[in-house]
């Protein structure tokens, strides 16, 4: 096998959130403003402290990495140091990892640049040791941090950076970003299974567990198998959003019994509470069959209130019979 035969092999063999990981920030999807600030940043070489702020999911991440791979260029393995700051959040790693990587000699028209992820996690002794250590090594050195709560971040980090904030990322481009992995890994996937995975995840800007199942489809199923939603559900061992819509019809007609009985028969498949409710809320919320807000906020109560029983803990055929009854006389009572 030549060198292109075998780079080309590992790359197809690599995990999707590898492969198509982004190393430049015309990669990243959403938040664009933040985008051009950081392409400004670059252009001019007037490099700031950073402290990129919001949501689990916005791309923190992906755009600080972005951002210094697209800065220091080849440099970046010599001139940049990651550290996640879950990990390491003591005093004993500012004092030496990365006072020593500070005190290196920088190259003549770059700063070092020290990556801090999910800073919010570092002990208040470690960031109050950071911050005189961003000031000593102010001139050759930059401090890059990601958080989810600025509020855990002391003052003093926070007014010696440019703080920015990422929002979540919108629906419409994260399907896009899904369909053109899918269409370049060959994946004969509907818009609506995409859908489905976008539903199937909590964080519904979390490209990196959408991804994942986008993994498990190409594992499963054989090239140009067309993939529906029905299939996106079994894999991730949910239930069947038709089933719920079906059950939706029934509970809106009238027939109680019947509507039981198919949440009954999901329950003896083998299914959660919590995974139904879920699947529930998303008909209610994306599907046509219930049209007026109201109801739709009445239903989408109910079910929440009764998701948080289950998720304690309480999974009783009794809990779920009273959700169902409850969803029933909100759909008669109009």
């Amino acid at each position: 096998m030549n060198q292109e035969n075998s780079e080309n092999f590992l790359d197809n063999n690599l995990p999707l959130i590898e492969k198509y990981r982004p190393l430049r920030l015309d990669d990243i999807i959403g938040n664009q403003n933040q985008i051009i600030f950081l392409k400004k940043f670059i252009e001019s070489k007037n490099i700031p402290n950073l402290l990129l702020t919001g949501e689990p999911g916005g791309g923190k991440t992906s755009a600080v990495l972005a951002f210094a791979m697209e800065y220091l260029g080849p440099l970046y393995k010599d001139y940049c140091m990651e550290l996640n700051a879950s990990d390491d959040r003591g005093i004993e790693v500012v004092r030496s990892k990365i006072k020593i990587f500070s005190q290196r000699k920088s190259c003549a028209d770059k700063y070092k640049l020290i990556i801090l992820d999910e800073s919010d996690n570092m002990t208040t002794p470690a960031q109050l040791a950071l911050k005189r250590t961003m000031e000593q090594y102010e001139d050759t050195t930059k401090f890059l941090f990601t958080c989810n709560n600025i509020e855990n971040i002391i003052s003093g980090i926070q007014s010696r950076c440019k703080i920015m904030f990422f929002g979540k990322i919108n629906r419409e481009d994260v399907l896009k970003r899904l369909a053109k992995v899918s269409n370049e890994e060959n994946i004969n996937i509907t818009k609506e299974a995409l859908n489905s995975i976008i539903d199937l995840t909590e964080n519904k800007s979390d490209l990196r567990e959408m991804l994942n199942k986008l993994e498990l489809v190409r594992a499963n199923y054989s090239e140009g198998e067309e993939i529906h939603e029905e299939h996106i559900f079994n894999l991730c061992d949910k239930p069947s959003p038709l089933l719920l819509k079906e059950f939706l019809e029934i509970l809106k007609k009238g027939n109680l019994k019947k509507a039981i009985d198919i949440i009954n028969n999901l329950k003896n498949d083998g299914y959660q509470s919590s995974d139904i409710c879920i699947t529930l809320n998303n008909e209610i919320i994306n599907g046509d069959l219930i049209k007026d807000e109201e109801l739709k906020r009445k239903l989408i109560s109910c079910i929440g209130n009764y998701n948080m029983y289950f998720l304690e803990g309480n999974e009783s055929y009794l809990q779920i019979g009273g959700m169902i009854v409850e969803m029933y006389n909100i759909l008669r009572v109009k």
